[in-house]
This record gives structure tokens, C-alpha cells and sequence, in this order.
């Protein structure tokens, strides 16, 4: 069992005013040097609606999270799935994370409000099953699931506001702050990450849980040198480094975090002069190129070769993928994407 990383211790706008400011961004944004495409409902299969998630399989289908249902685009061809068509098992209409397993099923969590939805939804080509708290006896302590991952072993753990559940298929297991000894920092968890080694990374509201299958540890601002305790996101790049997003609160915080092994660095909008637009970051990508690409509340920030450059800003950005040299960025009311290479087949 290899040991764990040496610096873990055990310790809206109106819709009119915002279609003519999505027409001038479509205009204005080439002229910055990249060419860009939005793509919304006015010129695709979009619902009038944020994109939270986004996925392509292996059969070349686009699936992507809304906030107006589940939207398939597949042999050229739109599918919007909603709680009505599905039966209910899609519980509500907000999927904020899609993801498929080993197996070739998929995973989609919807979110939760006064209005309903919450829970985990599986669709295995036919048939869609709706797993929340309830369904699962507990084995998901909350309809409240913001990411989802696939470990080594083909275990399924869900990221919730009240710890995190593994599925192994058969059974459920929870891990909270009280049974990890604090392994798991805080119960509210909005991310994680499979590193190149197996361990499990979990961003939480109180620092950074670390899981390799036997032992928990944790990474907090009292235990190393990790400055921010509200980390919303966990990413490992090409080179092994590790950049923490965090989320500002009334206490100021937020921004992101570097972390090479030796150094720790954080970067905020005011030190990158507004190249990252906003201190709460919600998605960290890295291109193809080895380019880092930051989403934030407001607008993208691209890191190349030790500079930063801010894209789409006033924009929230919640996800991000990279498709035939393009690069996709799920945004307020659509896709938006910088285009590289042949333009993707969404258009009307």
C-alpha cells in the first residue's frame, strides 16, 4: 500500500435583456483573438436554462445537465428527459452532475429545492431507477449529491452534504467526519477527485480528505500549509501538482490553490489583475496543451506559460470538456465554446 502524500497528517437578468447581451458576446468575443460560438435555445435543442454538466460517450452522444431536465443530443437528434417522461425517476428537473461507470451505466444527480428533485438517478439504456435517502435506506444520508466517481475497484461514492457514500453494487457504505476520526474534515462535501495512484480526494466545507482504500487523512490550514478551509475542488495536473478551488465566504477566503510538493500559492482575481474573474471557483480543467483552465461565478481564467487571461466574464461557469480540439464551457443559458477545430453539430 503506498503511503499517503507527505503533507497529509493524520490530524438573473431579464430574458430579453439577456438574449441581446448573448448576441453581442457571440459578435464581441472573436474580437479578442479566439473565435467563440454560444450555443443556447435560440439556436439549438437548449432549454431556456443553465448547463451544469456535460458528457460525451463512447458512442458519440452528448449528454448534458440543465436546469430544464436531462438533454441527450444524439444522431443528430434532441432528447430532453424530465420527471414526467421518466417516470419520476428523475427526480427533479436540475441535473447538476452526469457520469457513467465502468459498466457502461449512468449516473445522474439532480438537485435539490423547495420545488423537489434531489437524489441519484441510473439509467442503464432502458430502464431508470431513482435512488435517494429514502430508496437506499440511508445508504445516501441526503438527496443532496453533487459529484459522483468510479474508484479502482468499480465502487461508486457519492459526494453529499452529509458525508460521503461508496456503492459497491450491493451495498451502501458512509463515511462521515465522526467514523473517519476526522479523515473526512467536514460533512459537506462538493467534489472529488481519483488521483493517478488510487486515492480518493474529497473537497469539503472544512479542508481536504484523503481515502486509499484503508486509511483516512486529512489536510486542513492547521495541519499544513493549505491557507483556505471552504475547498470546493480538487485537481491533480499532467505534471502532478495539485490546485485546490476554494469559495469566499463573509470572512473573505476563496480563490485558487497551488500546491507543487514544496510551495504552496493561491490566486485570487486581484493578484492576477481579474486573469481569474472571480475567487469562487466551481470546475478546474486541463486542456490537451497542458493549459489550465479555471470556472468561476463570473467568467473562466486560461493559466499558460505563467499567465492569466480571463474569458466570458460575468458569466458562471460550471463545467468544462474538451471535444474535437474545442473547448466547451457550460455556462447561465447554454454552451459556450472556443473554437479550434470543426464546430460541433448542435446548430439549428
Amino acid at each position: 500500500m503506498r503511503q499517503p502524500p507527505i503533507f497529509l497528517r493524520r490530524d438573473p437578468l431579464p430574458k430579453k435583456t439577456l438574449a441581446v447581451a448573448l448576441l453581442i458576446l457571440l459578435w464581441t468575443l472573436p474580437l479578442r483573438g479566439e473565435k467563440w460560438v454560444f450555443y443556447t435555445h435560440q439556436n439549438s435543442g437548449f432549454p431556456e436554462a443553465a448547463v451544469w454538466a456535460m458528457l460525451k460517450d463512447k458512442e458519440g452522444r452528448y449528454w448534458f445537465g440543465t436546469g430544464g431536465g436531462l438533454l441527450l443530443f444524439s444522431q443528430g437528434k434532441w432528447t430532453l428527459f424530465t420527471p414526467k417522461n421518466t417516470s419520476g425517476a428523475l427526480k427533479g428537473k436540475s441535473v447538476v452532475k452526469v457520469f457513467r461507470d465502468s459498466r457502461g451505466v449512468f449516473w445522474f444527480a439532480t438537485r435539490r429545492s423547495f420545488l423537489g428533485g434531489g437524489g441519484v438517478t441510473r439509467y442503464a439504456g432502458k430502464e431508470w431507477t431513482l435512488l435517494d435517502k429514502e430508496r437506499t435506506g440511508g445508504g445516501l444520508p441526503s438527496d443532496y449529491v453533487w459529484d459522483i466517481v468510479e474508484d479502482g475497484q468499480g465502487r461508486l461514492w457519492f459526494a453529499t452534504d452529509k458525508g460521503v457514500s461508496c456503492y459497491d453494487g450491493e451495498r451502501w457504505y458512509l463515511y462521515n467526519r465522526t467514523n473517519t476520526g476526522l479523515g473526512l474534515p467536514g460533512d459537506s462535501v462538493w467534489d472529488i477527485f481519483l488521483d493517478g495512484k488510487g486515492g480518493l480526494w474529497f473537497a469539503t466545507d472544512k479542508g481536504v480528505g484523503w481515502f486509499n482504500g484503508r486509511e483516512w487523512r486529512n489536510l486542513t490550514k492547521y495541519n499544513s500549509g493549505l491557507p483556505r478551509t471552504n475547498i470546493s475542488v480538487v485537481y491533480q495536473d499532467k505534471d502532478g501538482h495539485f490546485w485546490f478551488g476554494s469559495r469566499s465566504s463573509l470572512w473573505g477566503g476563496g480563490g485558487l490553490i497551488f500546491y507543487d510538493g514544496a510551495r504552496w500559492k493561491v490566486y485570487t482575481k486581484k493578484n492576477t489583475h481579474g486573469g481569474l474573474p472571480h475567487n469562487d471557483i466551481n470546475v478546474i480543467f486541463e486542456d490537451s496543451e497542458g493549459t489550465l483552465w479555471v470556472g468561476t461565478r463570473r467568467g473562466v481564467g486560461r493559466f499558460q506559460k505563467g499567465k492569466w487571461k480571463a474569458f466570458l466574464v460575468g458569466e458562471p461557469v460550471w463545467d468544462i470538456m474538451e471535444d474535437g480540439g474545442n473547448l466547451l464551457f457550460a455556462v447561465s443559458r447554454g454552451v459556450a465554446v472556443m473554437v479550434k477545430g470543426t464546430l460541433p453539430p448542435w446548430g439549428k
